[in-house]
C-alpha cells in the first residue's frame, strides 16, 4: 500500500502545535517496520531534520506553492503513481480527488471563540475548509475524546468516522534526570533567578496569558513568571498588561525556545502553568509531568483528560482570583503532597508516546 502524507506542517523550523505533531508522526512512521510505503508530499525542499529517505520512505516536492492544496496537491493525486490514501495532519484536504483522504483536526478553538480571538480571514477559511474536509474525508483523526465530541456536535459527523490518536512526547528528552549543571546553564541563558512559574505555548488569546499575569501580580514576593513561546496572533495585550502592572522585572519573555532547553525550564520551576480557555490536547502538560514538574492547568476542554489526577486545577480560568489561588496552592503545597503529585504526573505521562500514536495512525490509514 502506498500512503501519501502532506508533510508541509512538519517542514518548518520553529515547530509548535500541529507542526510538532506532524514532525513527530513522520519520524515515528518512518521507524515502523511495515510492508507499506510512505511518500511525503512537500511544496518546499525537506529540512535536514526530517526523516531520511529509505526504501519505503521518500519525498516528492512539487508546486505551485500558492494555494498548494487546491492546485499542486490536487493535480498530483490525478497522476501516477497514485497513492492508495492521502493523510494530512492539517484541517485541509483536496476537495476533489480519486484518492481516499484522511485528515486530522487538532482543535476547534475557532468555532468556540470566533472573531473574538481570530482574524476574520483566518476564521472564514478554517470554518469553510474544515467543514468541507469533514464531509469529504473517509476518516478523521483527532487528538482527544473531548475534541472528538466537539467534531460530532459542530460538524454533525458520525462518531464512528472519528479516531482518537493521542499525541506523545520525546521520552529521551523529557525525563526527571536533568543535571543541575544543565538547569543552571539554562537559567543563566534566559536571565532567570530564584523561584519561578513557567508557561510554555504560543502567545495567543485563548491561552489566557493576560489573566495569568494579572493573577501572578497578586502573589508578591520574589517569585517570577517565565513565559516561553513565540508570538501567535492578537498577542499585543499580553505585553501591555505586563507594563500596566509594572511587572517588567518579574515577567520574563524568552520567545521561542529550542526543545533541548525545555526540560531544564520545566524541571527547575515551581510549576508549569496552563490557564488556557480551550485545548485540543496540551502536549506541554505531559512534557512537564514527564520531567517531574508540578502542573497547574484549567479544568476545561481536554485538559482533565490529559493531565489526570496529578494536576492542580483552575476550576474557572476566567477568574483571576481562582488562577491566583491555584498559584498560591502550588507555592505552598507541603513537601509530601508535592512529591505525590509529581509521582502521579510522571506515571500519567507514561500513557502517551509517539510510537503508540504512529502505530494507531498507520492502523487507521490501512483499514479504510
Amino acid at each position: 500500500m502506498l500512503i501519501a502524507i502532506d508533510g508541509n506542517e512538519a517542514n518548518i523550523s520553529q515547530r509548535v502545535g500541529v507542526n510538532q505533531v506532524a514532525f513527530e508522526l513522520l519520524h515515528h512512521l518512518a521507524k515502523l517496520k511495515t510492508k507499506h510505503k510512505f511518500v511525503v508530499f512537500l511544496k518546499n525542499r525537506p529540512l535536514p531534520d526530517l526523516p531520511p529517505t529509505s526504501n519505503n520512505f521518500t519525498y516528492e516536492v512539487f508546486g505551485p506553492t500558492k494555494a498548494w492544496v487546491l492546485t499542486g496537491l490536487t493535480m498530483r493525486l490525478l497522476r501516477s503513481p497514485r497513492p492508495d490514501v492521502l493523510f494530512t495532519p492539517s484541517h485541509y484536504i483536496p476537495l476533489v480527488s480519486p484518492v481516499k483522504r484522511v485528515f486530522a483536526i487538532m482543535d476547534l478553538s475557532y468555532e468556540k471563540f470566533g472573531a473574538e480571538y481570530f482574524t476574520q480571514y483566518d476564521l472564514n477559511q478554517l470554518r469553510r475548509w474544515t467543514a468541507q474536509s469533514a464531509k469529504k474525508a473517509k476518516r478523521i483523526i483527532t487528538i482527544s475524546e473531548y475534541t472528538k465530541k466537539d467534531i460530532v456536535e459542530i460538524y454533525n459527523t458520525s462518531p464512528d468516522k472519528i479516531d482518537v490518536v493521542y499525541p506523545g512526547y520525546d521520552q529521551e528528552l523529557f525525563h526527571p534526570r536533568i543535571p543541575l549543571t544543565k538547569q543552571q546553564q539554562v537559567r543563566q541563558k534566559y536571565g532567570i533567578t530564584g523561584k519561578y512559574f513557567v508557561y510554555v505555548g504560543t502567545l495567543q488569546p485563548r491561552k489566557n496569558i493576560t489573566n495569568l499575569i494579572k493573577a501572578f501580580s497578586r502573589l508578591g514576593g520574589g517569585t517570577k513568571l517565565v513565559i516561553v513561546g513565540k508570538k501567535g496572533w492578537l498577542f499585543e495585550e499580553i505585553f501591555k498588561v505586563v507594563k500596566r502592572y509594572k511587572l517588567e522585572k518579574k515577567v520574563i519573555f524568552t520567545g521561542f525556545v529550542e526543545s533541548s532547553d525545555l526540560p531544564a525550564l520545566y524541571k527547575s520551576s515551581v510549576a508549569y502553568v496552563l490557564p488556557s480557555l480551550y485545548e485540543g490536547f496540551g502536549i506541554p502538560v505531559i512534557e512537564a509531568q514527564a520531567c517531574g514538574t508540578l502542573t497547574v492547568v484549567s479544568r476545561v476542554s481536554s485538559l482533565p483528560e490529559v493531565a489526570g489526577d496529578a494536576a492542580i486545577y483552575i476550576n474557572n480560568p476566567h477568574s483571576v482570583d481562582q488562577i491566583a489561588e491555584s498559584l498560591r496552592e502550588a507555592l505552598s503545597l507541603p513537601r509530601l503532597k508535592r512529591a505525590q503529585r509529581i509521582k502521579q504526573g510522571k506515571q500519567n505521562a507514561t500513557r502517551f508516546s509517539w510510537d503508540k500514536a504512529a502505530k494507531k495512525t498507520l492502523k487507521v490509514l490501512t483499514n479504510l
